[in-house]
């Protein structure tokens, strides 16, 4: 059977995660019901589980189909049978031993912030709007660079889906603030449920002044439960961007 690899563009919104969820609510979902409409039903793996509301700038997912398909001709087909808030963006024909999760080495995230009084109507459903206050993003990308390395993230996982091991490697970390908008961007080897929102609440509480870099270094010592840690940031400004692999994928 023939494997293939696609890059996945999407609004979170209406989505209650990339998992496939019970009513067909799940990204997954939709992207398996186009493939049925196709008349090629296949099981769609991602690179990583989004939860309900993140978006999608660069999801890759794998499936194996029962006809070899023209990787151009499957993009387009593809986009003819999907709702209007998920494209193809490129697919490729991979190897057998291909998986989108398993063989991805690094997966990158983005969280978007506009702090103003007042926010464009068109960019709300995409960044975490913060009105009215006054943010010291520079403290918070003090902050943002304790999370490079290997620590113990338990105090940014969420509690009922915590695993066993909550060692995971961030290989880089920063806030990035030009006037008014904010990008957090983080590259990491895998991540906990919840694990960029609740560092980005953590990071608003530094720079709000709340809590101080101290504060925020103690949250990755080790046996730090999440009920030391701050908000969980709302989903809209969260961003799945990318997945590395140490094999580069030939897309077209």
């Amino acid at each position: 059977m023939p494997r293939f690899a696609v890059t996945l563009s999407y609004d979170g919104t209406h989505f209650k995660g990339w998992q496939s969820q019970p009513g067909g609510t799940g990204v997954q979902d939709a992207v398996e019901s186009a493939l049925a409409e196709l008349g090629s039903a296949a099981l769609v793996t991602g690179a990583g589980r989004t939860d309900a509301g993140v978006h999608a700038r660069g999801q890759v997912a794998h499936f194996d189909l029962l006809k070899e398909w023209a990787p151009r001709r499957l993009t387009l087909a593809l986009n003819a049978k999907l709702p209007p808030s998920i494209s193809v963006m490129r697919t490729a024909r991979v190897d057998s031993a291909f998986h989108a999760r398993r063989s991805a080495v690094m997966r990158e995230y983005r969280y978007f912030i506009w702090n103003a009084s007042t926010c464009y109507p068109h960019i709300k459903p995409y960044v975490l709007w913060l009105p009215g206050r006054h943010y010291n993003w520079s403290r918070a990308s003090a902050a943002a660079r304790l999370l490079v390395g290997e620590h113990d993230f338990r105090a940014f996982c969420r509690t009922v889906d915590c695993p066993e091991e909550t060692r995971r490697t961030v290989v880089h970390a920063r806030v990035y603030a030009r006037k008014n908008f904010v990008l957090f961007r983080v590259v990491a080897n895998g991540y906990l449920t919840n694990m960029i929102r609740i560092a980005v609440g953590n990071l608003m509480s530094v720079a709000s002044g709340r809590r101080d870099e101290n504060w925020f270094r103690s949250l990755l010592e080790g046996d730090v439960e999440r009920a030391a840690s701050g908000q969980t940031a709302s989903p809209s400004g969260l961003f799945f961007w990318k997945a590395t692999y140490s094999e580069p994928i030939a897309w077209e």
